[in-house]
């Protein structure tokens, strides 16, 4: 319960796991230790200047910026909401649609964000925003019987005004949640805030990454179940 606690969804009804989630944890660890690298070693001008992102770079730089960007993140508090996140909705991918293919989705997840950002932007990005957005959109496609428990900013002053105000139905969503599909329209409604922000008012967080990388989850998950993945 920390993470609702300070804000962060926390999952009520979800899909067992059947299998040990290592590709997840090993995802979380590489991104996990390769930011940290960038914050505190000598190798950090490489780092950033091979992994980041940067929509006016050529060849090869280009290329290996829309996937290597999800390995570098600006501050722990960045490094932290996309690993809880993986970890939060990758685990049940994972087991389920298998690690092979939900490594491909993370990547063109994150490759697809990286491009619709530079479509609009010429600022650099960095974070693993784009391909995590892109698990959770097929987390919800997934799993539409999953259930999440979510109230913004610091979760237990919102439960206490939830349980005071209006008790009886206060304690039924503390209880249930709201379903996993309903979660991800709010989180899109606050995406389309961050855009305005970031098109209009000089925004230093990229909802063109994470829209992008929502949109590849959305078309893996038809395109396998149409049965065009191997």
């Amino acid at each position: 319960m920390i993470f609702f606690l300070i804000g962060k969804p926390v999952k009520v009804q979800e899909s067992v796991l059947h299998t040990t989630p290592w590709l997840t944890w090993g995802l979380a660890c590489t991104i996990a230790m390769i930011s940290i690298l960038a914050w505190y070693t000598d190798a950090s001008p490489l780092l950033v200047g091979t992994l980041a992102f940067y929509p006016d770079a050529t060849g090869w730089d280009w290329v290996v910026g829309l996937f290597g960007c999800a390995f570098l993140h600006a501050g722990w508090w960045h490094l932290f909401g996309n690993i809880y996140f993986l970890y939060l909705f990758g685990r049940n991918v994972e087991c389920r649609f298998g690690r092979r293919r939900m490594l491909w989705l993370f990547f063109i997840s994150t490759a697809l964000g990286s491009y619709v950002h530079g479509l609009f932007s010429d600022i650099g990005l960095i974070g693993a925003s784009g391909g995590i957005f892109g698990i959770l959109t097929f987390y919800a496609l997934l799993f539409p019987k999953s259930r999440i428990m979510w109230l913004p900013l610091f979760g237990f002053v919102l439960r206490f005004i939830a349980l005071s105000v209006e008790k009886s139905s206060g304690k039924h969503f503390l209880r249930q949640g709201m379903p996993v599909r309903i979660f991800l329209v709010i989180y899109l409604l606050f995406q389309m805030i961050l855009l305005y922000e970031q098109l209009f008012a000089e925004g230093n967080i990229s909802a063109l990454g994470h829209l992008g990388g929502g949109l590849a989850g959305v078309v893996m998950y038809f395109t396998w179940k149409k049965g065009w993945l191997p």
